[in-house]
């Protein structure tokens, strides 16, 4: 399944065939946003969208990915929905598309064509995590343009046993506080392979598990979540900062 970068969500979400085909990402697409900004906005502009960090948007406050060298002014702040996993000292903030969620539980392919010629990039890859350079949201080179996502074949085998949750403080219209896309394949009635997805836990979709053949989730139930005691922040890409209010779960809520 190829999609063109200017093809609009609304578009996308809302044509039959794919939406029978690869319905995840169809409920990924029609979370975000409002039905007016789904109208305009396009696969491309999707992925290339910028944080929702209060704190990138004030220009009152110190940011590293609005301008290099200034600070992290939301360290020590209202961190309530900011990284939990990938973050530096540079930078907290997360990446706010739903539908990169699905695209990276898929192995989706960025298709990307510049001066040198065209590339593809899993999305996976896409999107960089802040480290020192915080002011680069991608890969993307100067001169280079998106020209399309590519879902490879074996998605297909998913499609049917995949779905999308978003968690907002309101249904009507807001970012996610946390999203997860789910995927599994099945084989003789048994689960052959589970992937999952994390949005708006890090500055990309989080690929959060990969299993093959004898899948933990077959045998067992989903573990409780505890963050346990409060720490300090950690730099180490897939420990969670526990000192994010929303990273304190309790109780497997």
């Amino acid at each position: 399944m190829r999609i063109g970068s200017r093809v609009r969500n609304a578009d996308l979400a809302h044509d039959p065939a794919f939406a029978r085909r690869f319905p995840a990402v169809a409920e990924a697409l029609l979370s975000g946003a409002s039905a007016q900004l789904r109208n305009a906005a396009t696969v491309g502009g999707n992925l290339l969208q910028r944080t929702r960090c209060a704190y990138f948007y004030d220009i009152a406050s110190a940011c590293n990915k609005r301008q290099p060298g200034a600070g992290c002014e939301a360290r020590g702040g209202d961190t309530r929905l900011h990284a939990v996993l990938g973050w530096s000292e540079s930078c907290i903030a997360t990446n706010p598309s739903d539908f990169c969620v699905p695209l990276v539980a898929f192995d989706a392919v960025v298709e990307i064509v510049g001066p040198n010629g065209q590339r593809d990039v899993l999305l996976e890859s896409f999107h960089r995590l802040p480290g020192d350079t915080p002011e680069r949201d991608s890969l993307l080179e100067p001169g280079e343009l998106i020209v399309a996502v590519r879902l490879p074949a074996e998605a297909a085998a998913f499609s049917a046993h995949a779905r999308y949750l978003k968690v907002r403080e309101r249904t009507s219209y807001a970012f996610a506080v946390v999203s997860a896309a789910a995927a599994l394949r099945i084989e003789s009635g048994k689960i052959a392979e589970a992937r999952i997805a994390l949005g708006d836990v890090a500055m990309k979709a989080w690929r959060a598990l990969r299993r093959r053949r004898r899948c933990w989730l077959a045998r067992r139930p989903m573990p409780r979540l505890s963050a346990g005691p409060r720490r300090r922040h950690s730099p180490m890409p897939g420990r969670p900062a526990t000192t994010n209010s929303r990273s304190s779960w309790r109780d497997g809520s």
